[in-house]
């Protein structure tokens, strides 16, 4: 995503970010940043099923498992 400047002066990154960077320079630095966090988060998943994975759960949270014998 790109950095936008703002009608305040300010930079932000993306179109729903604050407006909260000085700098475009700064806007980039984050940008920068963030992406090397994404990428290090993909490092540790490699292998692993990630949290949001449907297939991870067996039931929904929601449902209590049913007692024989009663309908």
């Amino acid at each position: 995503m790109p950095c936008y400047k703002c009608s305040n002066g300010k930079y932000k990154y993306g179109q729903k970010g604050n407006c909260q960077f000085d700098t475009l320079n700064a806007c980039k630095e984050a940008e920068q940043a963030i992406h090397a966090r994404e990428n290090a988060k993909g490092d540790e998943m490699v292998g692993k099923k990630k949290p949001h994975d449907p297939e991870r759960r067996e039931e929904p949270y929601h449902k209590k498992p049913k007692k024989p014998g009663k309908m």
